[in-house]
């Protein structure tokens, strides 16, 4: 009796492949240290959630002995999260993994995590695009209206953790300015990768996204992540061409979570 072959069909375990995707996905997300991850919906029927938004009573006021404190109503406001679907596939030969060359399995594993996160990175940049708070205008430069939306925040107190969304060619505005932080020099300061530098006091992130002209001053929990089930690997044989399809999708909904927490900057683009 002829010995048992191994074929790709054998070596492509989706199972192990979603694991894999799972857990180095948060990692991949680049704007994640900015969100509140929701996981409500996993489990659960339905794909449409209703998201209440509190707006701020404002500031306490001096009140007279014997005096009637001042009622303010809260009011609300609300956003509807969908949760959509994303997803990629590859197609891998059985000559490829038999032949020795390489990991295209590998390789087909860290390109299905990777199309899965630039998907969530970039509708995760169209929410905080949605920001309604502004600063600044096309006539100064990005250092100034860093300066004009730190003063929107209009925080009495330590703002916290800030980031700094900025094209390339707005962060070479930055890089020579004096109070400029380079990102070697801030060590374990980190809140999120890919920064480049710190001024002002918000971590400065670069993204080929935006365009040069537009950035984002944006605090942690400024987006919400609604997370509907973790990634979902599934895999198929093209018997006519001996080949193994794989899949990968990931079930999401991504928003604005605190309008508050974001204010949109115009500058200068640079010459």
């Amino acid at each position: 009796m002829a010995a048992p072959q191994t074929g790709i069909a054998n070596l492509v375990n989706p199972q192990v492949m979603a694991d894999m995707i799972s857990a180095q996905l948060p990692a991949a997300l680049k704007f994640l240290p900015l969100a509140e991850v929701d996981t409500r919906l996993q489990g659960r029927p339905g794909t449409i959630l209703t998201v209440p938004r509190y707006a701020y009573i404002g500031p306490a006021v001096d009140v007279a002995e014997f005096a009637a404190i001042p009622i303010s109503q809260l009011t609300t406001s609300s956003t509807t999260v969908t949760i959509k679907k994303a997803g990629k596939g590859i197609e891998i030969s059985d000559e490829a993994v038999l032949s020795g060359l390489g990991d295209p399995i590998g390789e087909g594993n860290k390109q299905l995590k990777m199309s899965i996160a630039d998907k969530m990175n970039d509708d995760s940049l169209v929410a905080i695009r949605t920001a309604s708070l502004t600063a600044g205008t096309a006539l100064i430069n990005l250092d100034v209206a860093l300066d004009n939306a730190l003063v929107v925040f209009n925080d009495e107190e330590d703002p916290g953790q800030l980031v700094l969304l900025t094209s390339p060619k707005g962060y070479a505005q930055l890089r020579n300015s004096v109070g400029f932080t380079r990102g070697t020099a801030l060590g374990d300061q980190v809140l999120m990768s890919g920064r480049v530098g710190q001024y002002l006091g918000a971590t400065v992130v670069t993204t080929t996204k935006l365009p040069d002209g537009e950035a984002y001053l944006v605090k942690p929990g400024a987006l919400g992540l609604m997370m509907k089930r973790n990634v979902i690997v599934e895999k198929d044989r093209d018997i006519i061409h001996k080949t193994t399809i794989v899949t990968a999708d990931e079930h999401y909904g991504i928003y604005l979570k605190d309008n508050t927490k974001v204010v949109k900057i115009t500058h200068k683009p640079t010459a």
